[in-house]
């Protein structure tokens, strides 16, 4: 099978990030672009060129809407598939995926589970009212992801880590992961889910997936209003304070990164069955 290019994997899931956005539109669902989507829609209004994948983040209660949906109505979708931990037992994730099953993926480091090009959906729960709350509950999430996605891996790899404290403590931290495996993670990861309400604190975050610590943590207000803006053929959500939540998380977002940087972020070959 021949491999699909970052342009010809960014154009499919462009197609299933309009139909998610179009359902989440007719039942009224709360949503909007995050990360390096965020980035693209501002920026290039689009894909970061070499972005290989899509972020949407969704409260907690429109998630589950969403979900619900999904479960009645996608036989009206017959090419698309939810992947999360309910939905496909193997899925090594708390967050869900959308995928597109006409295609494959072939993951570096990871046991295929039937995966195909996808977006990303992030549920965005509570934190807390005030920040010390916010990072003391958040990081809770952010140590059980870390070992989930450990637990999940075929073997070690260094992968993205730089500190030299953090390679050295990674080997034993993997085999720890190894030993207890991703279900205990897993559950407890779905413990701190929903405990505090997303409508009623002051800051949120994805609990379940807090991978760049305080970075991930934001004012709830910075996301009550959203607004339309063009990316790629069509138009999507972003946050109306878009500016205050790259800023917080990324600095300054409008300028590009050196040459080697513009590099995607995963580490998976996408094909068309």
């Amino acid at each position: 099978m021949k491999e699909l290019t970052t342009r010809e994997m960014q154009e499919v899931s462009l197609e299933i990030l309009h139909i998610i956005a179009n359902i989440c539109e007719k039942q009224h669902f709360r949503y909007a672009l995050i990360y390096g989507t965020l980035i693209g829609a501002v920026r290039h209004k689009g894909y970061i060129p070499w972005d290989d994948d899509v972020d949407i983040m969704m409260p907690r209660p429109d998630y589950d809407a969403l979900l619900q949906y999904l479960k009645e109505n996608l036989a009206d979708y017959p090419h698309l598939k939810v992947f999360n931990r309910e939905e496909c037992p193997d899925y090594p994730y708390m967050i869900t995926r959308i995928s597109d099953q006409r295609y494959s993926i072939e993951m570096e480091n990871e046991e295929p589970f039937g995966l195909g090009i996808f977006i990303d959906i992030y549920p965005y729960d509570g934190l807390g009212d005030t920040k010390q709350e916010a990072i003391s509950f958040g990081m809770k999430g952010d140590r059980l992801s870390s070992f989930c996605y450990q637990a999940t891996r075929k073997y070690f790899a260094i992968e993205t880590t730089t500190s030299v404290f953090r390679k050295c403590i990674k080997y034993p931290f993997y085999l720890f992961s190894k030993l207890i495996g991703k279900d205990y993670f897993q559950n407890q990861l779905e413990k701190l889910a929903r405990i505090k309400d997303y409508n009623n604190s002051k800051f949120i975050g994805c609990v379940i997936w807090l991978s760049w610590g305080e970075k991930d943590i934001f004012p709830r207000e910075w996301f009550d209003e959203t607004i339309l803006v063009p990316f790629e053929k069509y138009e999507f959500r972003i946050p109306k304070e878009f500016d205050k939540i790259l800023k917080h998380e990324y600095g300054d977002y409008m300028t590009l990164p050196p040459e080697k940087d513009r590099v995607g972020h995963h580490y998976f070959k996408a094909y068309k069955k």
